[in-house]
């Protein structure tokens, strides 16, 4: 029996926090808590919205990107929550190529031959996966590359688990300053006020959609 999709009310906040103002977005909460699923839908939301553009999903190893968001999140976004939409993962350069062009690259940044190709590449979305594992130096690398022109708001989406205090995600996103510098930054780009922050309750299990 097919289900209508729906969101959880947690995951239905994160969509509001998504689509607010801010540039740099960090979702975090533990494993199977959604966060993960919410931002992958994003990211297809975005490129099915503006034709042509150009959206990045990012980890650290690749083959932990493929093992996880390839081989699970991402077709059961596509199945759940855009049914009708044709794809194809193209196993030569790790893409999807949605209908109007648009393309959602997916990305290793333990390999200097895949970085030097993300470097020549701009984007309207880039998206650290488990950024716990990402280096802030790799995550500002990326932030260089997200430059396309479009009609999109550009946006860096990040998942994690919550960080030690030590980490430039919790200098960032909690202290609200540069890790290297410790110069203060705008918190109107961080994140929407009043939270920075999605915590969820409901396991991504508990999502209603087609089987």
């Amino acid at each position: 029996m097919k289900h209508a999709f729906s969101l959880t009310p947690d995951q239905r906040t994160a969509n509001q926090l998504l689509g607010g103002p801010a540039t740099h977005i960090l979702l975090r909460g533990g494993a199977r808590s959604g966060k993960t699923f919410v931002l992958v839908r994003a990211v297809v939301i975005r490129a099915l919205k503006a034709a042509g553009t150009r959206h990045g999903i990012f980890r650290h190893r690749l083959n932990a990107l493929r093992a996880t968001v390839l081989a699970d999140t991402f077709p059961t976004v596509m199945r759940r929550c855009f049914p009708t939409v044709p794809w194809a993962l193209s196993r030569t350069d790790w893409t999807v190529e949605m209908p109007n062009g648009s393309v959602i690259l997916f990305g290793g940044l333990d390999d200097d031959d895949r970085t030097e190709k993300i470097l020549g590449l701009e984007f309207a979305t880039v998206y650290l996966n488990e950024a716990s594992q990402i280096t802030y130096g790799a995550r500002n690398m990326l932030l260089t590359r997200l430059a396309q022109k479009s009609p999109l708001a550009l946006k860096e989406y990040i998942d994690a688990n919550p960080p030690t205090t030590a980490h430039w995600l919790y200098r960032v996103f909690e202290d609200g300053v540069d890790p290297t510098s410790a110069a203060p930054l705008d918190r109107a780009l961080r994140h929407h006020a009043p939270e920075p922050r999605w915590q969820p309750r409901e396991p991504v299990t508990r999502i209603h959609g087609a089987a």
